[in-house]
């Protein structure tokens, strides 16, 4: 069965890329204009996208946070990628410039022969009585790639901090493509991109549409041939592709819904094969109650079953079996004295 209605209007597949924008940016950006034409379009889907993986693990507004020592002061790591060395390397210069005086810190990894914690440890010596506190106030703090609770406050406890939780130099596991191209959807998303984490950092991501049925949006045909596409991350925040642009392709059809009539139908036939059911159940009931009715008849008219009595003028139905077994109609009352002569009932 199709998905789309062709006697209504065949799909279409446009491409759109970033670069041909009429304003914004790669990652925030109204589309050129695309002539649809007049169309009875309202479905869309995401087809594929490709988004270059440019984008740092420690961007501009991710690269900051306070260390509260004798004073406060806020530690800024220059953005670009960075992997366990250099990071740890980068925070332990950071922290002894413009620490206190005779304030020495020591950042560190587990090294290769060690067991791998994925967590930092901070050591700080010369600090006296006084414990420094690591304080990632916002979302846009680097939180996850220290291995810290977003809005957190972390306390050294004689003279260490070690992350709270596992870091994550791969901060952005999932990525969203959110536009005004489609109406009823939550947050305007038009594709969840989940496999996004696994490529590699300056790799092209890929992503090709398995379930169109799932994954099929209503077409906002109230704006005319031009939209806004941005691509988020999983805190709603855009992602910097540091210049480089992105594509994909959309598909435009008109949802099918034979599969609705299908429904229907089916739904009638069920009602109908219930109604057989309860007829049914109503027919072998009657039948049970007139075999009922037949014995209670003849004790009613004070006629016994052990005189003569001619009982084959009488139209009598016993009730059916339930299971499709021979019913043994035959000498149901044969009586042992010869001289009465046997009742027998006629087969139904």
């Amino acid at each position: 069965m199709s998905l789309y209605d062709a006697t209504a209007v065949n799909p279409v597949v446009i491409s759109f890329d970033s670069k041909d924008r009429i304003s914004g940016t790669n990652t925030n950006f109204i589309s050129e204009p695309i002539d649809l034409g007049v169309n009875k379009y309202d479905s869309v889907a995401l087809v594929s996208c490709s988004i270059p993986k440019s984008f740092y693990n420690v961007p501009t507004n991710y690269n900051k946070f306070v260390v509260s020592e004798v004073v406060s002061r806020t530690i800024t790591i220059p953005v670009g990628n960075y992997n366990k060395t250099n990071l740890v390397s980068t925070l332990s210069t950071l922290l002894n410039s413009g620490a206190p005086v005779g304030w020495v810190y020591a950042v560190s990894y587990p090294g290769s022969t060690a067991a791998d914690t994925l967590k930092i440890t901070f050591a700080v010596t010369g600090n006296g009585a006084v414990q420094p506190t690591f304080i990632f106030t916002t979302t846009f703090s680097p939180f996850r790639q220290l291995g810290f609770a977003d809005g957190s406050s972390n306390s050294f406890s004689a003279s260490t901090l070690t992350s709270k939780n596992a870091i994550n130099l791969q901060y952005i596991l999932r990525a969203f493509i959110k536009s005004n191209i489609c109406k009823n959807a939550q947050d305007g998303i038009l594709e969840e991109l989940l496999n996004i984490g696994q490529f590699a950092t300056n790799s092209v991501m890929y992503y090709q549409q398995f379930n169109f049925d799932m994954n099929t949006r209503s077409f906002n045909g109230d704006l005319v041939n031009s939209w806004n596409f941005s691509l988020v991350d999983g805190f709603d925040q855009l992602i910097e592709l540091n210049g480089i642009s992105w594509a994909f392709s959309l598909v435009f059809y008109h949802r099918n819904n034979t599969h609705e009539l299908h429904k229907t139908d089916l739904k009638i036939k069920n009602e109908e094969r219930l109604f057989a059911i309860e007829k049914a159940t109503q027919t072998i009931q009657r039948e049970i109650e007139t075999g009922i009715n037949f014995h209670t008849n003849i004790a009613n008219n004070g006629i016994s079953l052990s005189s003569n009595v001619d009982l084959s003028g009488i139209d009598i139905k016993l009730p059916q079996p339930l299971y499709p077994v021979q019913a043994f109609t035959q000498g149901l009352y044969k009586n042992t004295d010869e001289n009465i002569p046997e009742i027998k009932y006629p087969e139904n």
